[in-house]
């Protein structure tokens, strides 16, 4: 290189001539695409179109021919060779700089720049100006020209004219060099700013991507479950339920919401009740989550709005209005009955004054009143009835231990079995002594259970005994083999009584538990429970079963459940429906049960109450008032007036007669009561309690016997007319 081009290429570096680089030709000249000053120049020129640049270029490119003068080092082309002149020029640069920046810049990223070029500061040669993504021509020509504040006039091609003017030197490669930065105006439109990407320089890194802004919705979404943390999904139960039952918590009563010290939640019957297991275990009450001692003063209610609660209010309104509409269905059903009697005993009254004034008219005497006293030609007068009296038979003593308490008898089997307690140390507990009945010798034992036995049942059909003893079973032994063939259970619960079916349910076994629960098993499958009833007003024990057969009044039958203070009679609607139970109209509590199929009566034993000062013995039968059963009274005989032992009363039917038999506990006299006499015909002192009287039935006579600690009375009934 010579020494000219040498200087020449100095003056180029080191010096910038101001007129090329005045303000207006700044302010008129294309945009520059270096990073540091993308703002400026874009403000400069806002509405930057690569058609425009075309046309200065070719109208530049025209002038600076005319002149002798290039901007870049090319093949030259001679402009007689050129078939469309400038336009020629223009297509053969585009089409040169699209190759070129196709092999310099992938997609995403930035070209490098070629050599030492750099753009003349503030003035890019048409090299710069045309290197624009194919992309961004077509996004910049559809994009309509908008007018900018920060726009400046056009000055025309006085800059073109002057550079065409002065004399430039031809060099291989020219060097440029960035002027010091000019101060700009800032930019206050958006749109100049948004449109910033549109210019792309080879020389120069491409900027980095913008991400997308999210809006604060999903910005928010995006945090709180991120792709690699799967979402943690609550358990819809937690915080609505007791941790200690699981069950919901209620607004009021006993399983309402409360928290300890700790701030845990339960149930408050469930908390009180795990302190104090807590405290008999281990000595010390604590939270059961996270154990913290805690005592019952930490106990508080809480009143929360957002743990959901079940409402028992509307529950328990219901409940007891159907409790009601219950009470006020047997009070109404009482009514009726007591109306249908006094009208009765209003008719007879009736008979018998008409009776009386034919007698006195005729003169008559007592013995037309005797033939017929009730009216009725079916019974026989009361006259005509037998006298019975009761005489010491034998007393034998079944067992030296005392613990008797339950004697039955049954005439199909002609079997007498009494409970007693065990004699063997062996085998201690409880089981039964079977008696033979005409001899009355005491035979061989069978032991049945580990406690005291409260009820025994015998099967009509089969040759089966169920033993109920307070134990959570009830056992059924075969009386030929004498061996347990099944038990029964009922959710663990003590089971205090017992009773087997006949006829078509001969298989049906009912038990009752100490909470007022009535069961029903068959007794081909052991397992199952075929259904239940479980109390809900009374949750006294029952002490007696008696199931009902078929009759004309109930035509499928039942059975009555007795419990210490309440009467319930089970009526089946169908041969195979459920049970309808029924709160029968007799006033407790009670003491004992017991039914006579034959003669189709009820007799109960009952203690004292506030309306009634003495123990009573009451003899009814089942009978129905406007669908609903009720018992009418036939005989009300009253007692002692202290009852502190449980103790079973008989009825014995004789002829066309029955006599009640009961024991007297503040007197210590059997007793024996005259139901068509309604008087007392005879007591006999006994020097021990007798706890239950069973009538047997012999083909030597009728007899009763009496059970007491531990041994056996037998009493001979004796008639007057035998």
């Amino acid at each position: 290189m010579s020494d000219t081009e040498s200087d020449g290429d100095a003056e180029v570096e080191g010096v910038v001539d101001p007129d090329i680089f005045s303000s207006d030709s700044r302010e008129s000249d294309q945009p520059v695409v270096r990073r540091q000053n993308w703002q400026r120049i874009m403000t400069q020129n806002p509405d930057f179109d690569p058609d425009y640049v075309l046309r200065e270029m070719e109208d530049a490119y025209n002038s600076d021919e005319a002149g002798g003068v290039r901007y870049i080092e090319m093949p030259y082309i001679d402009p007689e060779e050129e078939g469309e002149g400038a336009r020629g020029v223009v297509a053969q640069i585009r089409q040169e700089l699209m190759l070129l920046a196709g092999e310099l810049a992938e997609p995403g990223e930035s070209p490098e720049p070629v050599g030492d070029q750099q753009p003349i500061g503030g003035v890019p040669g048409p090299l710069e100006a045309l290197q624009l993504p194919l992309e961004n021509q077509v996004e910049a020509q559809q994009q309509p020209d908008q007018p900018n504040e920060n726009q400046e006039p056009d000055l025309g091609e006085e800059p073109h004219a002057q550079l065409a003017e002065q004399p430039q030197p031809r060099v291989p490669a020219v060097v440029l060099v960035d002027p010091p930065p000019v101060p700009s105006p800032p930019s206050t439109s958006r749109r100049n700013q948004a449109e910033e990407p549109g210019v792309i320089s080879l020389d120069t890194p491409s900027p980095p991507k913008k991400r997308k802004r999210l809006s604060a919705a999903a910005d928010k979404s995006l945090k709180k479950s991120p792709e690699g943390k799967p979402k943690i999904v609550e358990d819809e139960d937690d915080g609505l339920t007791c941790p200690i039952c699981l069950d919901s918590w209620e607004m009021s009563g006993e399983h309402r919401l409360v928290s300890l010290r700790c701030g845990h939640l339960f149930g408050e019957s469930c908390i009180r009740r795990w302190l104090n297991e807590s405290q008999r275990q281990s000595s010390v009450k604590v939270c059961p989550q996270c154990k913290t001692k805690a005592t019952f003063r930490d106990i508080r209610h809480l009143y929360a709005k957002r743990i959901q609660m079940l409402d028992t209010d509307i529950r328990e309104q219901l409940e007891a209005e159907r409790r009601r509409t219950q009470t006020l269905t047997t009070e109404l059903a009482t009514a009726k009955l007591a109306q249908t009697l006094t009208a009765e005993k209003l008719m007879l009254l009736q008979k018998d004054y008409e009776r009386l004034k034919e007698l006195v008219r005729a003169g008559g005497g007592r013995g037309a009143f005797g033939g017929d006293a009730d009216g009725s030609g079916g019974q026989k007068g009361i006259h005509q009835l037998a006298t019975h009296r009761l005489y010491m038979e034998k007393n034998f003593e079944i067992t030296r231990e005392p613990g008797c308490r339950v004697l039955l008898y049954s005439a199909k089997h002609s079997m007498l079995v009494a409970s007693q307690k065990s004699a063997q140390n062996l085998f201690p507990g409880y089981g039964v002594r079977f008696i033979d009945p005409p001899s009355f010798k005491p035979l061989h034992f069978l032991h049945t259970s580990a406690l005291l036995v409260r009820d025994i049942a015998f099967s009509e059909s089969q040759h089966l005994l169920t033993v109920a003893s307070r134990e959570p079973k009830i056992k059924i032994f075969d009386t030929r083999t004498r061996l347990c063939s099944s038990m029964f259970t009922a959710h663990d619960k003590m089971l205090w009584s017992c009773a087997l079916d006949r006829n078509e349910r001969e298989h049906f076994l009912y038990g009752g538990d100490l909470r007022g629960g009535v069961y029903i098993y068959d007794l081909r499958f052991p397992e199952n429970i075929l259904c239940e009833f479980q109390a809900e007003e009374n949750f006294s024990p029952v002490i007696h079963i008696v199931p009902v057969p078929p009759n004309k009044t109930f035509t499928s039958g039942g059975f009555l459940v007795c419990q210490l203070t309440a009467l319930t009679f089970y009526e089946y609607a169908s041969a195979n429906d459920t049970a309808v139970p029924t709160r029968l109209n007799v006033e407790g509590p009670f003491l004992s049960m017991q039914y006579d199929a034959v003669q189709d009566t009820v007799l109960i034993s009952a203690r004292s109450n506030p309306t009634s000062p003495n123990s009573r013995f009451i003899l009814c039968r089942l009978d129905k008032i406007d669908g609903t059963p009720v018992l009418k009274v036939k005989a009300t005989i009253y007692g002692s007036k202290a009852t502190p032992i449980m103790t079973r009363p008989t009825q014995l039917g004789v002829e066309d007669n029955t006599l009640v038999v009961g024991y007297l506990q503040d007197s210590k006299q059997l007793m024996m009561h005259d139901v068509r006499r309604e008087e007392r015909v005879q007591t006999m002192p006994v020097n021990e309690v007798i706890y239950d009287i069973c009538p047997v039935a012999t083909q030597a006579g009728s007899y009763l016997a009496a059970l007491t600690d531990n041994k056996c009375r037998v009493y001979k009934v004796n008639s007057s007319k035998r």
